[in-house]
C-alpha cells in the first residue's frame, strides 16, 4: 500500500509541476545547446516563462547592430524599475566562429547589458534554425562581414512571435507600444 501511495504522488507531482509543452509555433521549438556570454550553456526553451526582445547581432558590426542593441535598451528603459526584470533581453550571434564567450562577455560589458540581458552563441545551423524561425535572414559576405535582417521580436512566455519591428531607433515602436500596454496590465494586476 505504501508503494502505492508513492507512485501516486510521484506521477501527481510530475504531471502537475511538469513544464508545459511548448506550442508548435514556438522559436523555442529549434532546441540546441547554447552558451551564454559567461559560457554557461543553456537549452533555448529555459528562456520559456517570460516575454523575451531578441534580435540577432553580431559583436563585429559596425553599423546596424549597435542600433538594434541601443533600440531594445530604449524598450528597458520604458519600462517602469519595477517591471524590467518580467522581460528578457536576448542578443544571438550571427558569427559562432568568432563571437566566442570572451568576446561576448566584453560585448556586453561595452554595451553595458545587466542581468536581465543573455548574449548568445550557438552552432552555425542552430543559428540558421534560429533566424529561419525569427523569419529573419542573414549572409556572411565575407569573414568578420554579414548582411542580415535588422528586426527585433517580442516573444510572448512560450515563445510565440507577438511582434517584429525594425531594429532602428524610431522603428521599434511597434515593439513599444505593445510592451507598454502589457506592462501597464502587469500594474494594475498584482496577481501576476
Amino acid at each position: 500500500m505504501r508503494m502505492l501511495i508513492v507512485s501516486f504522488l510521484f506521477s501527481f507531482s510530475t504531471t502537475v509541476f511538469a513544464a508545459p509543452e511548448l506550442p508548435g509555433d514556438s522559436v523555442y521549438q529549434v532546441g540546441g545547446t547554447w552558451f551564454t556570454e559567461n559560457n554557461e550553456s543553456i537549452q533555448l526553451e529555459s528562456l520559456a516563462g517570460k516575454p523575451q526582445l531578441i534580435a540577432l547581432i553580431y559583436t563585429g558590426c559596425s553599423n546596424s547592430c549597435p542600433v538594434i542593441v541601443e533600440s531594445m535598451r530604449r524598450v528597458e528603459k520604458q519600462l517602469p524599475a519595477n517591471m524590467r526584470n518580467k522581460i528578457g533581453f536576448v542578443l544571438v550571434s550571427l558569427t559562432p566562429d568568432s563571437d566566442f564567450p570572451k568576446t561576448l562577455k566584453a560585448f556586453a560589458g561595452k554595451k553595458g547589458l545587466n542581468s536581465n540581458w543573455k548574449v548568445l552563441r550557438g552552432n552555425n545551423d542552430l543559428v540558421r534554425a534560429l533566424s529561419n524561425a525569427l523569419n529573419g535572414r542573414y549572409k556572411v559576405i565575407k569573414e568578420g562581414d554579414v548582411a542580415h535582417s535588422n528586426t527585433v521580436t517580442l516573444l510572448n512566455n512560450q515563445g510565440q512571435i507577438q511582434v517584429q519591428a525594425s531594429g532602428t531607433i524610431t522603428g521599434i515602436k511597434p515593439i513599444l507600444e505593445v510592451v507598454e500596454k502589457e506592462f501597464a496590465i502587469y500594474q494594475n494586476d498584482s496577481s501576476r
